[in-house]
């Protein structure tokens, strides 16, 4: 199969054509986009199963479990929290609190919800992350979480942190 696209390339670049122009042509040729497919999921199950066992000795469950919590006062939603659990780690995606409830023990309140929620399924350690220069940085902080890593440029062009604690 190699010597095949070796054939095709340097033919192409003898014609005169760009490196890039033929990638362009073969990308166009081979790979194409999916929404779903029964088809690549069983692709992908089977393909990680082998990959599974080489590094961890044992087939894993990826299966993602989702949560969302809210808190309330009075029927009204004050703050929200959500993420899910795959693979022993606890994501969060987002901790919001109502500006004029913030400081009051709410993000705590829905933080601990989410760690709880880890804990039933055995995470072994949460992971977020937030702006840099955000006041969530400090709040994080202060419930021991630790930045592991830095994300320059990243959403809107903002630096980011990744935040993690281990359960």
């Amino acid at each position: 199969m190699s010597n095949n696209w070796e054939i095709i390339i340097c033919l192409a670049l003898t014609l005169g054509f760009s490196i890039g122009a033929v990638l362009y042509v073969l990308y166009k040729k081979y790979i194409t986009q999916v929404e779903t497919s029964k088809e690549i999921d069983k692709f992908n199950e089977e393909e990680w199963h082998d990959v599974d066992i080489e590094h961890y000795g044992r087939k894993v469950d990826y299966t993602e479990k989702e949560f969302i919590f809210k808190a309330t006062e009075n029927g009204k939603i004050i703050g929200t929290i959500s993420g899910k659990h795959k693979a022993g780690v606890l994501y969060i995606d987002y901790l919001i609190v109502a500006k004029s409830k913030r400081k009051k023990g709410i993000g705590k309140m829905l933080m601990n919800a989410a760690e709880e929620f880890g804990k039933t399924f055995n995470a072994h350690k949460i992971h977020l992350m937030t702006g840099k220069d955000w006041q969530a940085a400090k709040f994080y902080e202060d419930l021991g979480y630790k930045k592991v890593a830095e994300i320059p440029m990243h959403h809107f062009k903002k630096d980011f942190v990744i935040y993690e604690k281990f359960l």
